[in-house]
């Protein structure tokens, strides 16, 4: 009989078998392939229960060339116990979750209707493909099966997303909050919905800017609008008993689609009260913090580490906090009840400090949390572990095949900048590295406000398995380390930015651990930018260099922000800010353009590009494609029909990594 714990075995243990055989006869390990590292994930999603007895793993597994999906449903006090089984069929699946303790959501995507013909639309002679989301309910042993929106043929005949789960209102277990597209008003609604009938109801009409709705107890007090590119943020607020939305703020969004200034993290058990993130005046680093959207006032500080960068918080369904997010080089929390502190370090020692254990799902007694640990040599791993017993379980690997000692390790790396400054950057060594120097490809992410972290990272390990050493610096300018160490990068893209990143590169050389002769450059967005001017500033340093979706003219990238979001945006003020100045600093700007000094590159340039980039124009590379070629410079511009600047599909970015290796590989080993 097939028992979870079998199951659990077999997944866990099985493709651990090649790898110990192999070092049994003295093999070395075998890096991944990029076809294993992109492969689809065995576990995808887990969830508990809200009282903490239910644990639902949702799985893809492969048979004669066809993947299935299906849930497996146990109970947490017997997990010998055979488990129910949800078949899905060949579907994917993207997630599970909760409704109440007898309901369980899963999240599917179809591609291809009944007859097997693509979803999509018609714009003209061109087909483009959209694939059509939904949710299905079901009961406690994967049957009685019930597609939210059911009886409401407008929106799922019209609607290629029914997905968007709002509010699962715990005091309501009947019924979940949902926004779906009303095409009658030409923006988004919000809808109750049965979990048990699938019937739905509209509550409330967004209009045509509307993104998203956050509500507490069901109701909506917070409304989300954004410009069409998505750098702009209105937020409106609407307090217990008010009918009328009124504007809160106008904010910049950033590279994650976020405000940077007022980032709302949670709701709390206080009517009207929302939990946010916020850099408070004269504070360096974001805290988290209450508002009231009734006075529109800020309240309590609930998360406050001097020299951490709060990132967002964790609540569970009652709207209590859990804990609140910052990072080091691996993921920490400050927990609302500091008795979690003793556990969390236990899970962290059990794991070998190596991991980011985060919290995904907790019970409402908290009495045991779902976590999903990630890291540099750790696709992700599902683990339950129990307050009361004090132990921990492993219950699902989501790429069982990429075991530890296939994957390339990384380590901090503390850089010395040649102003006195310091730095972090972080190396990642391929596995089976002998004494000699490497070939190093240099990452600086992008942004140029994110920053790196030591975890799980396709791309690092796809170029680390052809034997490069991956170099990420943190340069000045970088965000996650507060307000001072960002502003240092302001107005000096193309000189101490550069400077941080070569001291960083000039660092891992001088260790003998990089060959000077064999260094290549690699980013997407800002880290585009960078690698182009690396190319600039240090012509000979690189034998190769490849920029997706990279600034090129950076007069050209604040005129294209001025036209597209107002010349009295929030965006364009940061970015002239950011930037510099289209007349005050024009000459600097001119200077830290790449497609206005190409002649002073010597290596060979990949540039890649989504065409239907709305946040960096695909002119950018267009621009310096041709500036290259006019100089004489070796150039292969490569457009990614129909993508945007971010949320590829895997297809796309297995397109993109392949291209990016094939072109490196010959210029570098």
């Amino acid at each position: 009989m097939l028992t979870r714990r079998t199951m659990l075995a077999a997944a866990g243990a099985a493709p651990g078998v090649a790898p110990a055989l192999a070092r049994a006869q003295g093999k070395p390990p075998v890096p991944p392939t990029i076809d294993e590292l992109m492969r689809e994930p065995a576990v995808h999603d887990a969830a508990i229960s809200p009282d903490g007895e239910q644990l639902a793993i949702l799985r893809t597994q492969p048979r004669g060339g066809r993947t299935s999906a299906f849930v497996t449903l146990s109970r947490m006090a017997d997990l010998t116990a055979r488990p129910a089984v949800a078949l899905l069929g060949e579907h994917k699946v993207r997630q599970v979750e909760w409704a109440n303790n007898e309901r369980l959501l899963i999240w599917i995507t179809f591609y291809n209707d009944e007859k097997g013909r693509p979803y999509g639309v018609w714009l003209g002679d061109e087909f483009t493909a959209i694939p059509v989301r939904r949710v299905l309910s079901v009961d406690l042993k994967g049957g009685d099966p019930v597609v939210m929106f059911a009886g409401s043929k407008a929106v799922l005949r019209r609607g290629f997303d029914a997905s968007q789960v709002v509010d699962l209102m715990p005091d309501d277990p009947r019924r979940i909050l949902m926004q779906a597209w009303n095409e009658a008003r030409n923006a988004y609604g919000l809808y109750h919905v049965d979990v048990y009938s699938g019937e739905a109801s509209l509550l409330e009409q967004g209009v045509p800017a509307t993104d998203f709705w956050l509500t507490q107890g069901g109701v909506p007090m917070l409304r989300m609008d954004s410009n069409a590119r998505g750098t702009v943020r209105w937020i409106y607020g609407r307090a217990p008993g008010e009918r009328d939305w009124k504007l809160i703020r106008k904010s910049r969004l950033n590279e994650l689609r976020k405000a940077p200034d007022f980032d709302v993290v949670g709701a709390t058990p206080r009517a009207g009260v929302f939990l946010v993130r916020q850099r408070m005046e004269g504070r360096d680093t974001a805290v988290i913090r209450s508002f009231d959207v009734a006075g529109l006032e800020f309240g309590a500080v609930v998360a406050d580490t001097p020299g951490r960068e709060y990132e967002t918080a964790f609540i569970d369904e009652n709207l209590k906090l859990v804990g609140s997010l910052y990072w080091d080089d691996r993921l920490n929390y400050q927990f609302a009840d500091p008795g979690l502190n003793s556990h969390f370090k236990a899970v962290n020692a059990a794991l070998k400090n190596a991991c980011n254990v985060a919290l995904y799902d907790i019970d409402l007694a908290h009495r045991r949390m779902l976590l999903k640990v990630t890291g540099p040599q750790e696709a992700g791993a599902f683990q339950v572990y129990d307050r009361e017993k004090r132990a921990l379980e492993y219950v699902g690997h989501c790429k069982p095949w990429l075991t530890a000692d296939r994957l390339a390790n990384t380590e901090p790396v503390r850089v010395t900048t040649r102003d006195g400054a310091g730095i972090t950057a972080y190396l990642t060594t391929p596995i089976n590295a002998g004494k000699d120097p490497l070939p190093m490809v240099v990452m600086p992410h992008g942004g140029p406000e994110l920053r790196d972290y030591l975890d799980w990272d396709v791309t690092v390990q796809a170029l680390a398995a052809r034997g490069w050493l991956v170099l990420q610096p943190n340069f000045r300018g970088s965000g996650g380390y507060g307000k001072a160490f960002a502003d240092k990068g302001r107005r000096r893209w193309g000189d101490l930015m550069q400077d941080d990143v070569e001291d960083a590169v000039a660092h891992v050389v001088r260790s003998g651990r990089a060959d000077p002769r064999r260094l290549a450059i690699f980013g997407a967005s800002y880290g585009g930018y960078a690698a182009l001017m690396g190319a600039v500033k240090t012509p000979k340093a690189y034998r190769v260099v490849v920029s997706i979706a990279g600034d090129a003219d950076l007069l050209e990238t604040l005129a294209f922000s001025r036209r597209e979001d107002g010349a009295d945006s929030p965006t364009y003020a940061y970015w002239r800010m950011t930037i510099g100045d289209p007349k005050a600093d024009e000459a600097l700007l001119i200077r830290s353009s790449p497609a206005r000094r190409a002649a002073e590159i010597e290596a060979p340039v990949l540039l890649i590009h989504g065409t239907e980039d709305t946040i960096v124009d695909p002119r950018q590379s267009r621009a310096m494609a041709k500036a290259l070629r006019a100089a004489g410079k070796t150039c292969d511009l490569v457009e990614l029909r129909g993508e945007g600047h971010r949320n590829w599909s895997d297809a796309t970015w297995k397109l993109v990594l392949d291209k990016v290796i094939d072109y490196v590989a010959p210029r570098l080993n």
